[in-house]
């Protein structure tokens, strides 16, 4: 069953950041779902909204998170 979550978006090269709300499946095979609890967005972030890191946009931004896992897929062992 997918889950919605609220996500931190930018669609294009110096657009301003939008909150959305995304979609996420439920974990294949060697994955985890985290329920994220606090996440930060950081001057890499930037990087990516600037177009620095690249132009594959849209990017989904904030990387410094804590969670905890609540689901696994197949064959997850640790």
């Amino acid at each position: 069953m997918p889950h919605t979550v609220n996500a931190v978006v930018v669609t294009a090269q110096d657009a301003p950041a939008t909150l959305e709300k995304i979609i996420i499946p439920d974990p294949g095979p060697g994955e985890a779902l985290v329920d994220i609890l606090t996440c930060g967005v950081c001057q890499t972030d930037q990087h990516y909204q600037k177009g620095l890191i690249g132009q594959n946009y849209p990017y989904l931004l904030g990387h410094e998170a804590t969670g905890r896992i609540t689901a696994i897929g197949e064959g997850v062992t640790s």
